[in-house]
């Protein structure tokens, strides 16, 4: 007799934000997102050469430890 097996439950999926997402969120220009990554930090993910993803979750921790540290 063969046992039924279930399926495992998938991984959430990281909601990636565009760099016009992040600055839409922020209340700031594009190029303030730019600043805050290369000054500042901000992770980001590099998918291929030209496009910058940032993860939503890695956004809202790095805030928080900004604001604690402020």
């Amino acid at each position: 007799m063969s046992k039924r097996t279930h399926p495992q439950p998938a991984a959430p999926v990281a909601q990636l934000l565009t760099i016009a997402q992040v600055a839409a969120l922020l209340c700031v220009h594009r190029t303030k997102v730019y600043d805050l990554i290369n000054h500042y930090g901000l992770p980001v993910m590099k998918l291929g050469n030209r496009s910058t993803r940032i993860n939503a979750a890695r956004l809202q921790a790095w805030l928080e430890q900004r604001e604690l540290s402020a």
